[in-house]
């Protein structure tokens, strides 16, 4: 089967395949994007502003726990909030689950593609998603995705990412072990506006909860997510407003520098090479009694590692991940192992990092 890479004809829309970014987003002239970053910086200034933002996803966070009351959030900490530039890259992950913002930047650049002219992305508005061939590890883990704007200009994003009690499916819960397809699973929601100018729209929220069988945990849930995203903007609009908006934009893009250097430079210590690693999946549905091959391997040539999976099993039963599902996994190990220094901050190696799956395993 051809990997992704080798699918020259096809269209990795997030509708029939799973979204794939590609190198240039095709975004509206209707939106305009805050792109003006100061090029010098002190260092005390630099580090101030750069452990504020670092602090926002942390308060972020524990804003969500605090007002879900779910133990998915308080105990299991299965939620993550992001910091991303205007155009999709991460400047963080926050410290909870960190697989979770593992599939944000793809949801990010999807709205900036496919919301950016109808309905509009504006300042107020939240896109609430769960489709994993958009960006999601499975239907449960609902994203809240909210543009920052300043004087009329997208300046950056904050998102999160919560698990949920349950939102449809043939199982309470939504862990479908036995789903044929994703029809059996719960409802996929690719990114729709669900607030708007500040205020939610009953319509599509009541959409949302009618698929689950728990509709006011999940209410509450979706609350403490939005209580989450309106502190971390509010978080950042206090910081521009106390430095200005360029040197904000110039300390997220010299996060983002800082990390590729210090990625590169740890590179620069690897040889060249292939490395793979083969394990098993077994039972993939109630009955199966076989084990179902997956294979992961690295490719390292000078300053880029590239990502395959050639050899896993094709894809059956429950037992599956979409594009972003399988890359935001290996972004957390790779997170840790080589960004762990720069605060987790991995928007700048992803510059030199490629995934290529192969679609149908």
């Amino acid at each position: 089967m051809p990997k992704v890479s080798e699918m020259k004809d096809a269209v990795f829309d997030g509708r029939n395949r799973g979204y794939v970014p590609p190198k240039k987003l095709s975004i509206s002239p209707k939106l305009k994007l805050h792109r003006k970053g100061a090029k010098s910086i002190d260092p005390i200034t630099y580090e101030v502003i750069r452990h504020s933002l670092w602090h926002v996803n942390e308060e972020h966070g524990t804003t969500i726990q605090r007002l879900s009351g779910s133990p998915v959030a308080m105990y299991a900490l299965d939620l993550n909030p992001s910091i991303l530039t205007e155009d999709g890259e991460f400047v963080y992950f926050g410290p909870y689950m960190q697989y979770m913002s593992g599939v944000t930047d793809t949801q990010v650049k999807w709205v900036l593609e496919y919301r950016s002219d109808n309905p509009g992305i504006r300042e107020g508005d939240m896109f609430l998603a769960n489709d994993p061939w958009v960006g999601a590890a499975h239907q449960q883990d609902v994203m809240l995705i909210c543009p920052v704007f300043w004087k009329g200009e997208l300046f950056c994003w904050v998102t999160n990412c919560l698990h949920q009690y349950d939102l449809g499916g043939i199982t309470p819960s939504s862990f479908c072990g036995s789903a044929e397809n994703a029809f059996e699973e719960a409802i996929c929601i690719p990114p729709v506006k669900i607030v708007e100018g500040n205020e939610i729209r009953r319509d599509i929220e009541e959409l949302y909860l009618r698929a689950s069988r728990k509709p006011e945990a999940v209410a509450l849930d979706f609350r403490a997510q939005l209580a989450g995203n309106i502190t971390a903007r509010d978080r950042v609009l206090a910081l521009i407003g106390r430095y200005g908006p360029e040197v904000v934009k110039g300390v997220m893009r010299k996060i983002l520098d800082n990390g590729e250097r210090a990625f590169l430079d740890k590179l620069k210590r690897l040889p060249d090479g292939v490395w793979r690693e083969r394990s098993y999946v077994e039972c993939c549905r109630p009955g199966d009694r076989r084990t179902h091959q997956v294979m992961l391997t690295l490719r390292k040539k000078g300053s880029s590692l590239i990502f395959e999976n050639e050899g896993t099993a094709p894809q059956d039963g429950a037992m599956n991940a979409t594009y972003s599902g399988w890359r935001g996994a290996i972004m957390v190990a790779f997170n840790q192992l080589l960004c762990w220094d720069q605060y987790f901050s991995i928007g700048g190696a992803l510059r030199h990092v490629e995934f290529d799956p192969t679609p149908g395993t």
